[in-house]
């Protein structure tokens, strides 16, 4: 299980720098009002209207406290026991790349009007990439149990179920794949 690296601090983390993006947002979309959260966040109506970045956007637009209150403290969580095992471009590919597919695919499956946003399909990338670094006996189980608690507990009326489920799958299948990388490069330099 990976941690932050010896000689890295929390300030020096790419997790940490993660949060700090996401309370700025915030702090932005609470001064913004309407009009900045009809900007940043995803809808399908204004993606296919133009509005192309919003897949990206919404990964850091959070419509109220609680909801940026958990997703910061399971960003802290998963961030900090990943962030140790991953190179910082593999960490940041999987951040974004589990973000922007479970977004993409919310434009398909979810209603056209229906305004979506959170660092949720992200942070579920990061849990995906935990269950792949943890394939072999109880700490598979328990990170699979944890991940389908963590799923069901954050389901429900207005929640983007779809973004949580295409990020996990996007964070296991990069995780997959980066571990079989490093694996590849510690066997050529032996």
């Amino acid at each position: 299980m990976g941690y932050l690296g010896r000689g890295q601090n929390l300030t020096s983390s790419i997790t940490f720098v993660l949060l700090v993006a996401n309370v700025a947002v915030f702090i932005v979309l609470l001064i913004g009002g309407n009009d900045a959260v009809l900007l940043l966040a995803q809808t399908g109506e204004l993606f296919f209207a133009g509005f192309y970045w919003q897949p990206f956007t919404a990964m850091f637009v959070h419509f109220d406290i609680l909801h940026i209150l958990f997703n910061m403290f399971a960003l802290f969580y998963f961030g900090m026991v990943v962030e140790g095992s991953y190179s910082r471009g593999q960490y940041l590919g999987i951040y974004f790349g589990a973000g922007l597919l479970g977004n993409v695919a919310s434009l398909f499956l979810i209603p056209l009007n229906a305004p979506t946003g959170g660092a949720s399909g992200a942070i579920f990338g990061l849990v995906g990439a935990y269950v792949a670094l943890e394939r072999k006996g109880p700490a598979l189980v328990i990170a699979v149990l944890y991940a389908a608690l963590l799923f069901i507990d954050s389901s429900g009326p207005g929640v983007n179920v779809f973004a949580h489920l295409f990020g996990a799958l996007a964070g296991f299948g990069l995780g997959l794949l980066f571990m079989a990388r490093n694996r590849g490069r510690e066997r050529g330099t032996r």
